[in-house]
């Protein structure tokens, strides 16, 4: 009998919660991404790693391209806030325009770019 109480406590608990956070919004985040590299000159093979940042109200994913013909894609499912690592490693020599873009489903699509020199 008490476990059948406590089991009923715990269920209305949870379904409380549930119904608070689907009543509750978080107002939107500015549409915002940024993009860092680890290292802005490099030789031909050298791994560089770009740490991209992103905020919004429901982001959707970001896509980067490398400027040399490849990209990444990395689904972020409607989070508000997001930060992946991306790596990529450029097998020709000359500068390459890195581009990072953040797509929102309320607020559209914003991007940032960074220059990589490969030598």
């Amino acid at each position: 009998m008490i476990m059948a109480i406590r089991r009923a406590l715990l269920v209305s608990f949870f379904l409380a919660g549930v119904v608070a956070c689907r009543a509750s919004s978080l107002a939107p985040l500015p549409l915002l991404v940024t993009i860092e590299a680890s290292r802005t000159t490099a030789a031909p093979g050298d791994t560089i790693n770009f740490l991209v940042s992103a905020q919004g109200g429901s982001l959707i994913g970001l896509e980067t391209v490398y400027g040399d013909g490849t990209g990444d894609l990395y689904g972020t499912s409607g989070a508000r806030t997001g930060r992946v690592t991306f790596r990529h490693a450029f097998s020709a020599r000359g500068t390459f325009t890195v581009r990072v873009t953040a797509t929102d489903a309320t607020a559209g699509q914003t991007t940032a770019t960074v220059d990589v020199r490969v030598n």
